[in-house]
């Protein structure tokens, strides 16, 4: 499993990541949504019933428009 520096990197350089929401807070994944949010890269959270609804508000204002939830 890629570490949330990791994925942060891979989304710092354009890169679109998804990732399960179960393994990682919440705080991980804003920053990774962050981290992207100069190139437009795209974060995908699967599983995304583990959060909150201020947990997903949270993360997808760190890189608006570019951060997709699956409640499926």
């Amino acid at each position: 499993m890629m570490t949330a520096l990791n994925l942060q990197m891979i989304a710092s350089a354009g890169g679109t990541v998804e990732v399960n929401a179960a393994n990682y807070t919440a705080l991980n994944l804003q920053m990774i949504a962050n981290a992207g949010k100069n190139k437009g890269a795209e974060l995908i959270v699967k599983n995304a019933n583990k959060l909150t609804a201020l947990n997903c508000q949270m993360i997808a204002s760190a890189n608006p428009g570019h951060v997709h939830f699956d409640f499926t």
